[in-house]
């Protein structure tokens, strides 16, 4: 099984990311807010591998259309107990980001955000996520695409680490190897411990530049944080806005 559907079907997963909330998602929104003018318009978006649902939800509370997909059945489960108060303006999907079941120049925005790209061994699978989100986008539409800095990422990476989480000791071992980022993360708790893994290939903002422009999107701009901060290679974040043209 490929790691991140093992991975994100585990409740696990929900409670070691918890500290990444409402708060960092509204950050976000509001950055996509600023820079395309949404406010005070209401907008077709998709929050493409949405998990449980923090952006989507910003976005549907602000009075946009909202499809918001995710492979993982645990956490469109956990989004789903959540939806209640934005009936009528979302819609949760199951879809692999590989494949979006959504027409052709249907969207006027896709937000992919906290890292939830590069998951694939072959770079043409990457890539072609890429391709699709051309694909369902209206020309002039706008692609927010959040990933990790990658030479902030080689320069600090942390080898390992162990933290608590509830009644959980938890150890992740990190490293960077063929081109990607690899984690082990062992959770221990009750007298069992449990074994998960992440692997990200790490990306370039050249790469980045490269594959928008071979698939219709020109690179507007570059921020360093979710609340905007410039870009440079000590960001900790690379928060791309890119244009469908």
């Amino acid at each position: 099984m490929s790691w991140f559907k093992n991975w994100f079907a585990d409740e696990l997963y929900m409670e070691l990311y918890a500290h990444r909330d409402a708060d960092e998602a509204r950050s976000a929104v509001d950055l996509f807010a600023r820079i395309t003018g949404a406010d005070g318009r209401s907008l077709t978006c998709l929050d493409l591998a949405c998990g449980t649902g923090r952006h989507a939800f910003e976005l549907a509370r602000r009075g946009h259309r909202v499809f918001a997909a995710d492979l993982s059945p645990t956490l469109l489960a956990a989004a789903r107990r959540k939806t209640r108060r934005h009936a009528g303006r979302l819609q949760l999907l199951r879809a692999d980001m590989r494949a979006l079941p959504l027409g052709r120049s249907s969207l006027d925005a896709v937000l992919q955000l906290f890292t939830a790209f590069g998951y694939f061994s072959d770079d043409a699978e990457n890539e072609a996520v890429i391709a699709g989100v051309r694909r369902t986008l209206r020309l002039g539409g706008w692609y927010m695409l959040d990933f990790l800095n990658a030479p902030q990422v080689h320069r600090t990476l942390v080898p390992r680490s162990e933290s608590a989480s509830g009644a959980a000791h938890v150890i992740q071992e990190r490293s960077i190897e063929n081109n990607r980022v690899e984690k082990r993360i062992v959770v221990r708790r009750d007298g069992m411990e449990r074994e998960f893994t992440e692997s990200v290939r790490l990306f370039t903002l050249d790469d980045f530049r490269r594959m928008f422009e071979k698939n219709g999107f020109l690179l507007e701009q570059v921020f360093g944080s979710y609340e905007g901060g410039p870009y440079d290679t000590d960001s900790p974040r690379c928060l791309m806005m890119a244009r469908a043209v």
